[in-house]
């Protein structure tokens, strides 16, 4: 439930293309933003109190044929609720916010 949930909201974000779109998916979602630097992006969600992975995530391969440099990756757990996506959502949007002037 958390995955589609996460992934609809997640695809009202015009600025992110979601990596991996299979029918066997488990819960995690990498995705790019823009042309912002995960590591920028994690930066953002932290100080919003949202963990999230920012990296290779030990795929240097596959990020080279993806033809991105690195992904931010969000997973869920059993503990993980809707609001907290909704926050992640507002998190992406800070994100963007503070780099439409950069």
């Amino acid at each position: 439930m958390l995955l589609n949930y996460a992934r609809q909201k997640l695809a009202t974000i015009d600025e992110l293309k979601i990596l991996g779109n299979t029918a066997a998916n488990i819960g995690v979602i990498s995705f790019v933003l823009n042309k912002i630097h995960p590591h920028d992006i994690g930066t953002i969600l932290n100080s919003e109190g949202i963990a999230v992975r920012a990296g290779h995530h030990c795929a240097m391969p596959l990020m080279k044929r993806l033809g991105v440099a690195a992904t931010t990756r969000i997973s869920f757990g059993v503990y993980n609720t809707p609001d907290e996506i909704d926050a992640l959502i507002s998190g992406i949007k800070k994100v963007l916010t503070t780099f439409k002037h950069v």
